[in-house]
């Protein structure tokens, strides 16, 4: 499902409003992006030079997420809110490297220093649309979760993400603890 695209659109009062819809629960794998040194980029770019460089990080978030079965929930400045199904975690994760290098060279053609920060966890949430704008949202403890893992440069799973990956993938990543967490050791 693309959450770009409303799969209510259909659901309409005979006046062509959008009906409210419930919040449904589904397990789905989280993907919290942020970049380190967004702020600083408004001190050496003018908000033309920004608003290039986010064009191109939503367009290449938004192509590899589709791509692998994931959707883009939405943007904030230069946070990504992105969403996979419980059975395409290894995707997500493969993705998530994967716009770590393209994020970091799409930087640079920008002339920007910015730094990677992503999120992943598995946890249910709550989805709907949103009848007053017609777009999917999130919510539930599993969001929070997925915010709070860490801050910072780098690429963190939670234990639930990380034990959807195959044995042979788990090697770069390493444990920290309390909660467990997986970091990608890069080489």
């Amino acid at each position: 499902m693309n959450h770009s695209e409303s799969r209510f659109s259909g659901d309409r009062t005979a006046a062509g409003q959008r009906r409210k819809t419930e919040w449904k629960a589904r397990e789905l794998v989280l993907v919290a992006i942020d970049l380190a040194g967004y702020r600083r980029a408004f001190q050496v770019k003018d908000d033309e030079g920004v608003a290039a460089f986010l064009d191109d990080y939503y367009a290449v978030c938004v192509e590899r997420c589709g791509a692998a079965g994931g959707s883009v929930v939405k943007f904030m400045g230069d946070g990504c809110l992105l969403v996979f199904s419980a059975d395409l975690a290894r995707q997500a994760v493969a993705v998530v490297v994967a716009l770590a290098s393209e994020v970091s060279e799409i930087a640079a053609r920008h002339g920007l220093a910015l730094g990677f920060c992503a999120n992943l966890h598995l946890g249910r949430v709550l989805e709907r649309e949103l009848e007053w704008n017609g777009r999917v949202d999130i919510v539930g403890r599993a969001v929070n979760q997925t915010f709070l893992m860490g801050r910072g440069e780098g690429i963190r799973l939670s234990e639930p993400v990380y034990r959807k990956l195959e044995s042979g993938v788990r090697s770069p990543w390493r444990r920290h603890k309390p909660p467990a967490l997986y970091e990608l050791q890069r080489s």
